[in-house]
């Protein structure tokens, strides 16, 4: 029953749920800090922003979720990365597909996330069940290896996956999201679980010694240190509350991202919000506008920070916005 409500709720977020109002009377809200924002005009096509990285020579690579491909961004041009156009479903939509051949003839269902990794960039395919890799001129499936968890012919399926992450010594991190696990893909190809018993974990982030993960289904943001997880912020409740980390509220948020300060910025996708937290303390520096549709976060995923810039994904108003801290 729970996996049935999260999967709608990752429908209802860019298409019902963001066009409400993000609070109700007795809701606490408190906008400490509304930061300058704007939207990224170079990301000029019809598309549904899910993930974004940014490469170290200034591209910006972003996943798509309608059209089923990568997009690159780079010296105010846009243009196609990765995939192509697919069949379309009987109500004029991108089925996507399946396919590891040349960038450009390569195959998508759902690319949701997006990391350097290795000579190119990891994609979580959500829809597919696996991890893709985008090498310099061909995609591939990642064969990861294991021996406790579910093989198939090209490796480790996933049910769903997600957030991904990696740390510095080569360690790739998934959210299997419909399992409730974080999975860890070591240097030579490796599968194993790296924590379980989580509520539909999405959003992930390496920063320090710690992945910091978005536990969706519970509404909360978690911080794993040596397999060992503790709450950074959400009392668990589904709202929309600024204040002491442990009583804030979230509703279901689907992106992370750490700044070098150790500062915690949260896509809070079903209240249509960018959130803060900081010094045991959250607070709220972008919310959905509903007389100013076009240039206010309305169901917002992905996030990317790149020196003072926060780059927001969003599925549902087509966009990514820059938010200057």
């Amino acid at each position: 029953m729970r996996k049935k409500k999260m999967a709608a709720a990752f429908i209802a977020a860019g298409m019902v749920l963001a066009l409400t109002a993000p609070a109700s009377a007795d809701t606490e809200i408190i906008v400490t800090t509304e930061l300058d924002h704007a939207v990224m005009t170079e990301l000029d096509v019809n598309c549904a922003p899910s993930g974004i990285a940014v490469s170290e020579d200034g591209a910006v690579l972003v996943t798509d979720t309608y059209g089923k491909v990568i997009w690159k961004v780079q010296n105010g041009q846009c243009a196609l990365y990765a995939g192509k156009a697919s069949p379309e479903d009987p109500y004029g939509q991108p089925v996507g597909g399946y396919n590891d051949a040349g960038l450009g003839e390569s195959l998508f269902k759902e690319p949701w996330a997006i990391i350097p990794f290795l000579d190119g960039w990891a994609v979580s395919d959500a829809s597919n069940n696996v991890v893709r890799v985008l090498r310099p001129d061909r995609t591939e499936t990642a064969n990861a290896r294991s021996d406790v968890l579910k093989m198939g012919d090209l490796g480790v399926v996933f049910s769903h996956p997600t957030g991904l992450a990696l740390e510095p010594t080569g360690y790739l991190y998934v959210s299997d999201t419909q399992e409730g696990a974080i999975r860890i893909i070591s240097p030579d190809g490796k599968a194993d679980t790296l924590i379980s018993g989580l509520n539909n974990p999405t959003g992930l982030c390496w920063a320090g010694d710690s992945l910091y993960v978005a536990e969706t289904g519970a509404n909360r943001i978690l911080r794993v240190t040596r397999g060992m997880p503790e709450v950074v912020a959400g009392s668990g409740e589904e709202g929309f509350r600024d204040g002491a980390a442990g009583e804030a509220q979230f509703s279901s948020p689907q992106g992370v991202a750490v700044g070098p300060d150790g500062t915690v910025y949260v896509a809070d996708t079903v209240n249509g919000a960018v959130r803060r937290i900081r010094n045991g303390a959250v607070d709220t520096i972008a919310v959905q506008n509903g007389t100013d549709l076009r240039t206010y976060p309305m169901s917002p995923r992905g996030l990317c920070l790149v020196g003072n810039t926060l780059y927001v994904c969003d599925v549902f108003s087509h966009k990514v916005f820059k938010i200057g801290l």
